[in-house]
């Protein structure tokens, strides 16, 4: 029986489960990123019960919906839809994760384990025809994400506007119920070499399906201002604890 307090080998792998990790360690570089976006406007007071203290929610209750075709090193190919918006912290612009959806084990493993993004698993699609792409998501025989782009004219990178930081929220239980958790934080990561290509934008559709499990439909789509398309290749990196909710 190892002795408490042990120190850990240096040779044990990067995440469980040990005989063969789920992950490696970051960066991971992605490619030939596919990616839809759609901007819409909600309820500004169920903006500021989305977006945690001390983040500032953005003055235009903006959120943004997005549907992925990534490739990349240590996850491979995969789906992703996220749910995220734009606020401030610390005087500065950041994206703060508010609900993503995956078709992978690994890039979910690793995205709640690093991160902290709230990720889960579902199946998804992304797909072009004539001059539309459209995105669904769905989980547990539902579908809680319908969006599409007309592709109708060229953007440009400007366009996108954003920042490459972004925020989440990571919470890990105590595996007893009668302590507090065992980590209660949020996280950092920056994408570094951002390459932004072939930048489509136009009018967008969006809608939320009801599903007792996933509930986004509580989130008002108010207005949908536009949506876009477009190719790009980043890297993802490590990150930092920039507020600890338990100190």
């Amino acid at each position: 029986m190892a002795k408490r307090g042990a120190s850990r080998p240096a040779t044990r792998a990067y995440s469980m489960p040990e005989l063969s990790g789920l992950y490696g360690r970051p960066p991971f570089e992605y490619r030939e990123a596919k990616q839809l976006t759609v901007e819409f406007q909600t309820d500004p007071g169920v903006l500021r019960k989305l977006v945690p203290p001390p983040l500032t929610p953005n003055e235009d209750a903006k959120i943004f919906v997005s549907s992925a075709n990534f490739l990349s090193s240590g996850f491979g190919r995969y789906l992703e839809a996220h749910v995220f918006t734009h606020a401030t912290f610390e005087g500065r612009l950041v994206n703060f994760s508010i609900y993503l959806v995956l078709d992978s084990d690994v890039a979910i493993g690793a995205g709640r384990e690093i991160w902290g993004f709230p990720k889960k698993l579902g199946r998804l699609t992304l797909d072009m025809k004539d001059d539309v792409v459209s995105t669904t998501v769905e989980r547990g025989g539902r579908t809680i994400i319908d969006a599409a782009v007309h592709l109708a004219e060229l953007g440009t990178e400007e366009d996108l506007g954003g920042t490459p930081e972004w925020i989440a929220h990571r919470f890990i239980p105590n595996v007893s119920l009668s302590a507090p958790p065992d980590i209660d934080q949020l996280t950092s990561t920056t994408l570094t070499n951002v390459v932004t290509q072939d930048v489509y934008k136009g009018a967008a559709t969006l809608a939320f399906g009801s599903s007792p499990a996933d509930r986004l439909e509580v989130i008002p789509i108010d207005q949908v201002t536009g949506g876009f398309y477009f190719e790009y290749r980043f890297t993802l990196g490590d990150g930092k604890v920039v507020h600890d909710y338990l100190a």
